[in-house]
């Protein structure tokens, strides 16, 4: 069965402080999860998510434990999305299909994104 991998964060530390915009990522192809915070990809989406090998949603610049907690909590959902996916390389163009149910999954991880954005802006 196809599981993803998680990439935490160091537990200390505010790595998705550093730059200008923080995502959390799930690597349709190689099967990872991660969130990370870049400038240059701030304004514009990479190739990879504009091709669908790779989904993104914006999260708040949260301390790494919590980036790790919104790791954990929407892993099951990227698992199952993973597994709802086979890769397009021939013929072009090359990309990514997504089965039935998949919507749910991408749903499941946009909700627990928007969670922490909530509670982000809740916070004293």
């Amino acid at each position: 069965m196809k599981e993803i991998a998680r990439d935490y964060l160091a537990e200390e530390g505010a790595d998705l402080k550093a730059g200008k915009a923080a995502f959390l990522s799930v690597d349709l192809v190689h099967g990872r999860i991660r969130a990370y915070s870049a400038d240059e990809y701030a304004d514009i989406a990479p190739v990879l998510v504009g091709s669908g090998w790779h989904m993104r949603w914006p999260i708040p610049p949260v301390d790494n434990m919590r980036a790790n907690a919104l790791i954990a909590d929407a892993a099951e959902h990227a698992d199952n999305l993973f597994r709802m996916v086979s890769l397009r390389t021939d013929p072009d163009p090359h990309g990514v299909i997504l089965y039935a149910g998949a919507g749910t999954a991408i749903d499941a991880i946009q909700r627990r994104c928007a969670e922490e954005w909530k509670t982000f802006h809740e916070a004293p």
